[in-house]
């Protein structure tokens, strides 16, 4: 019996069995989200787009009787549209299962997911740390060969259940290939370990993370290092920041940059304030000089964002970002955005 007629058997039999019939808690779900963006450079040249970084998914859970109660759980999700509609990156092709596409089992023991996922380190970071404009600092720390992920492939992630007032998450991606992957994986033979602790304590968060990187680049390995916390809110008001560490082992040279190691610290510091259906945030990212054979000038951003519920499903917001550097004009560097957007969350 070719595969074919093995798929057509196995589905009659799940049409004529009462266990297979009961197909349940599956959602659909999504973001509605579009902005108008001005870029405006320091050569006073400015660039106009739309964005549209909408996106689509499905998820669900079944319980599992024979696993004392355990459920299956899975999600499929599409990537956004890139700029103008155009594939920039493979995540941004509006295709099915290139955002967050996995499937699990959660019970006492927490939650084990495989699949393409947020790592723990990445997904401490993307929210609130980085989020309002300065994630091009938060998210990479600027080291030669280096860098921190936020959403890999080929990964198996672990959930803890609460300990108290104490979680953990660690994840493991990737492994040997022989051949550099898309999404995320940029060199043969890469690896990538993380590990995030979260504890609350008083209304406050405390976050402490590690990532380890094997063939970062195709020259490097490098590592990430965390510390973050997220104050309770007095009248409103709430502070918080991270500081960063990445370093590189740079096995060959890239660019001007030699052989040797490389080190960089990275601080973010927001103050938000929230009032009804207001939400007022002002960030600020620097890097630290870079210390290595070579040392360059890191750079800032800051940025301010209004945001405005208008229902508790759709959000308007305005943001403005400047980032400065003298050591170069390659990507956001030197410029400064202007944002309008929108967000429609079903």
């Amino acid at each position: 019996m070719n595969r074919t007629r093995l798929l057509a058997a196995a589905a009659a039999l799940a049409c004529a069995t009462p266990a297979f019939a009961d197909i349940k808690n599956v959602d659909i779900y999504g973001v509605v989200a579009f902005g108008l963006m001005s870029t405006e450079g320091s050569d006073g040249k400015r660039t106009d787009e739309v964005l549209n970084e909408s996106r689509i998914g499905f998820r669900g859970s079944k319980e599992l009787a024979k696993l004392n109660g355990a459920k299956f759980i899975w999600q499929i999700e599409s990537g956004f549209l890139g700029p103008n509609g155009l594939r920039a990156e493979p995540y941004e092709s509006g295709t099915l299962g290139t955002r967050d596409t996995w499937a699990g089992l959660e019970g006492g023991f927490g939650k084990v997911r495989i699949g393409r996922l947020l790592t723990p380190y990445g997904e401490t970071l993307d929210w609130p740390f980085a989020n309002g404009g300065v994630n091009p600092l938060v998210e990479a720390t600027s080291v030669p060969g280096g860098g921190s992920y936020v959403r890999v492939s080929d990964q198996i992630r672990w959930d803890s259940p609460k300990f108290g007032d104490f979680t953990v998450s660690a994840s493991f991606g990737r492994g040997d290939r022989d051949v550099a992957a898309d999404n995320a994986f940029l060199a043969e033979n890469s690896r990538s370990a993380s590990i995030v602790g979260h504890y609350s304590i008083g209304g406050a968060t405390l976050h402490a993370g590690y990532e380890n990187n094997r063939h970062r680049s195709a020259a490097s390995n490098n590592s990430n290092w965390l510390l973050a916390a997220q104050s309770p809110s007095f009248g409103g008001f709430s502070l918080y920041g991270a500081w960063l560490r990445g370093s590189a082992d740079l096995k060959e040279a890239i660019g001007k940059y030699p052989v040797g190691d490389y080190d960089r610290d990275t601080w973010q510091l927001a103050l938000q304030y929230a009032n009804a259906d207001w939400v007022i945030k002002a960030s600020h990212a620097r890097n630290d000089d870079l210390d290595g054979p070579v040392t360059d000038n890191g750079g800032h951003i800051s940025a301010v964002q209004a945001l405005y519920i208008l229902d508790p499903s759709l959000v308007v917001y305005a943001r403005y970002v400047r980032a400065s550097n003298p050591a170069t004009t390659a990507g956001w560097w030197n410029k400064s955005r202007v944002l309008l957007g929108l967000e429609y969350a079903f």
